[in-house]
């Protein structure tokens, strides 16, 4: 049975991978408007160097640069992440041990692709006010995650000396 902390811990695991689906579906309208319309002026585009399509556009925007334009994989990063963020809220309904862990793993792994892509944000000398979004709503993911095991160890624990 789920403690209070563990029912709260996974409430707002559920809230911040809607809102990480959320940003990212907007992310992903917003790269496809710009590929179909260069003249496409999308609300966080403020100036040139405050703005997504930036680095949306940019060779880094699908794939996260590092996989080859020939692959089918080499798509959008706003697909990547609402993969993630599906992954996690379906990982974070289930209260055990290595649900948890593997979605420790991918939050702290999805921690330094995000890690890597505000250096490359730095490098185009840009300011993506939704990829900072996501970063944002990455490292609570990995914290909140990292709570989670703890609560869960602490559960089995205690079950462990009753018994």
């Amino acid at each position: 049975m789920a403690t209070y902390s563990m029912q709260r811990l996974d409430a707002v695991l559920l809230w911040l991978c809607l809102q990480g689906v959320a940003i990212c579906y907007y992310a992903y309208v917003v790269e496809t408007n710009k590929v179909k319309d260069k003249e496409y002026q999308p609300l966080c585009d403020v100036n040139e160097y405050v703005s997504c399509s930036k680095a949306f556009m940019s060779e880094y925007g699908k794939g996260f640069g590092l996989i080859p334009k020939d692959s089918p994989f080499h798509l959008p990063n706003s697909i990547f992440g609402i993969i993630y963020y599906t992954l996690v809220a379906s990982l974070s309904l289930f209260n055990n041990y290595w649900n948890t862990a593997l979605m420790l793993i991918m939050s702290v792994i999805w921690a330094l692709f995000s890690i890597y892509l505000a250096r490359i944000l730095y490098l185009l000398q840009s300011i993506c006010l939704v990829c900072i979004s996501t970063y944002i709503l990455n490292a609570l993911i990995m914290i909140l995650s990292i709570k989670k095991i703890r609560e869960i160890n602490q559960v089995s624990s205690k079950k462990r000396k009753t018994n």
